[in-house]
C-alpha cells in the first residue's frame, strides 16, 4: 500500500512538472471509462499527454485533494482548494477545483505563476507607440483604464504589466484581486473573500480611505463595483480595471446596461483597450501559404506587392500544434472631448457609435491582427479563430 502511495506522489509530481516546464496554463485529469486522460492547456488550447490507467483514479485525485487541503471524503460535490508546489528552487502556486462525473471526480488545477518581473508590455506584443501612450495614461493623476476581452485574451497580464511599469516607491498602488496571481515587492495587494463578505464593492470603499494614488480592480462584475470604480476615477485616483466585453465599443453599451450614468461614464474614462491573443507559429516548422489573391488584398498587401504568408505545420518543439507561445493584439479608443460628448448623449445607438469610431480610424482587432500575419508571426486562421 505504501508502496502504491509513493508511486501516486510521484506520479503527480512527475504530470505538475512537465505541466509546468511545457508552460501549461491548466492541467485537466479527466476519469473516462478505459482510462484517465490528461490534457495540458498550452498557449490556450487542450494538448493531450499520455493517459494514466482508470484503476488510478481514486488515488490520482486523493492525492491531489490531500495536497490542496480538500475532503477526500466527499465526492458528490464540486471543491476548491489550493496548495504550493516546489518547482525549479521555487515554487508555482496551484489552484485546484474538482467536478464530479459519471466515472469519478474531474480536476482542473491552474498553475499560478507568481514572478512579476517577466511582465513587459513589449513582451506582450505592445508597439512601442502603444507602450507609451500606455504609459502616459497611467501616469496621469486621475481617469479609468479598461481593459477588456473575453475569458483568456491576456487582460489580467496587461493590468499587472501596466502595475509593473509604474513607479510604485512614489505612488501609493494599492489592488484588489480575486486571486491575487503576481506579488509586487512594492504594490499593496489584497484579495476578495466572498465567504465572509469581502466583496470587491466592500474592499474598494475601503481602499478610497487608504490614500491610494493608483488603484486595480482585478475585474468588474457587478454595477456597484463599477459605479464606485468609475467615481473614484472622477475624484482624484487614477484606475485599472477590466471587464468581459468582446469588443471595445462594446463596453460602452455594458457599461449602460450595468447602470452607469452616461455622464459618468463619459467623463471618467480615459481610454480602453480591447485585445486578444494569439499563438505565434512555430519557428522551427511554419511553412509557406499557398497564395490566394483574396486573402493577399485582406491583409493589406497591394497589387504590386509581394507577401510571403505562413501556416502552421506542427513538429516535436511545438507538441504538434504548430504554434508556440502567444503574444496580444490591441486595439486602444482614446476618449478625447469630441467621443466625451457623444458618449453623453442619451440618444447615442452602437450603430452610430460605430459609425463615428471608424472616422476616427477604428478598424478592429482583426486589422491589428493581419500586421502579425504580414509579418510572419501568426497565421490567418489563428487570426480568423480569436477575432
Amino acid at each position: 500500500m505504501a508502496k502504491e502511495d509513493a508511486k501516486t506522489i510521484q506520479l503527480v509530481d512527475r504530470i505538475l512538472e512537465r505541466a509546468i516546464g511545457d508552460g501549461s496554463s491548466d492541467v485537466h485529469i479527466e476519469p473516462r471509462k478505459e482510462e484517465i486522460r490528461v490534457r495540458f492547456r498550452i498557449d490556450g488550447v487542450l494538448v493531450s499527454r499520455p493517459p494514466i490507467p482508470a484503476d488510478l483514479t481514486n488515488s490520482v485525485v486523493s492525492r491531489i485533494k490531500v495536497m490542496a487541503q480538500i475532503d477526500i471524503a466527499e465526492r458528490r460535490m464540486p471543491q476548491d482548494g489550493a496548495f504550493r508546489f516546489d518547482y525549479d528552487g521555487g515554487f508555482v502556486d496551484v489552484r485546484v477545483s474538482t467536478f464530479p462525473t459519471e466515472y469519478g471526480q474531474k480536476v482542473v488545477m491552474r498553475l499560478l505563476k507568481r514572478d512579476a518581473k517577466s511582465l513587459d508590455l513589449g513582451r506582450l506584443g505592445f508597439t512601442p507607440h502603444l507602450k507609451q501612450k500606455m504609459r502616459d495614461f497611467t501616469g496621469q493623476s486621475l481617469g479609468m483604464l479598461l481593459i477588456t476581452g473575453p475569458t483568456g485574451s491576456g487582460k489580467t497580464s496587461t493590468l499587472y504589466a501596466l502595475l509593473n511599469d509604474i513607479d510604485a516607491r512614489a505612488r501609493n498602488i494599492v489592488t484588489l484581486e480575486d486571486p491575487i496571481e503576481y506579488r509586487f515587492a512594492d504594490v499593496i495587494q489584497a484579495q476578495v473573500n466572498h465567504r465572509i463578505g469581502f466583496t470587491f464593492a466592500k474592499g474598494l470603499r475601503a481602499i478610497l480611505r487608504q490614500d491610494p494614488d493608483v488603484i486595480l480592480v482585478g475585474e468588474m462584475r457587478d454595477g456597484e463595483t463599477a459605479d464606485i470604480a468609475f467615481k473614484s476615477a472622477l475624484t482624484g485616483h487614477m484606475v485599472l480595471s477590466s471587464l468581459h466585453t468582446n469588443s471595445a465599443m462594446e463596453t460602452f453599451v455594458r457599461l449602460f446596461d450595468m447602470g452607469l450614468e452616461r455622464y459618468v461614464v463619459a467623463s471618467a474614462l480615459n481610454a480602453l483597450l480591447s485585445q486578444r491573443l494569439v499563438r505565434r507559429l512555430c519557428a522551427h516548422c511554419r511553412t509557406p501559404a499557398p497564395f490566394d489573391r483574396d486573402l493577399h488584398e485582406a491583409v493589406g498587401g497591394g497589387a504590386n506587392e509581394s507577401l510571403e504568408l505562413f501556416e502552421a505545420k506542427g513538429c516535436s518543439e511545438c507538441f504538434g500544434t504548430g504554434y508556440r507561445g502567444r503574444m496580444g493584439i490591441f486595439e486602444l479608443i482614446e476618449v478625447d472631448d469630441q467621443l466625451n460628448d457623444i458618449v453623453k448623449s442619451d440618444s447615442l445607438t452602437y450603430v452610430e457609435l460605430r459609425h463615428f469610431l471608424e472616422k476616427r480610424g477604428y478598424h478592429g482587432l482583426r486589422t491589428a491582427g493581419y500586421d502579425l500575419v504580414k509579418n510572419g508571426l501568426t497565421s490567418i486562421s489563428e487570426v480568423y479563430r480569436v477575432t
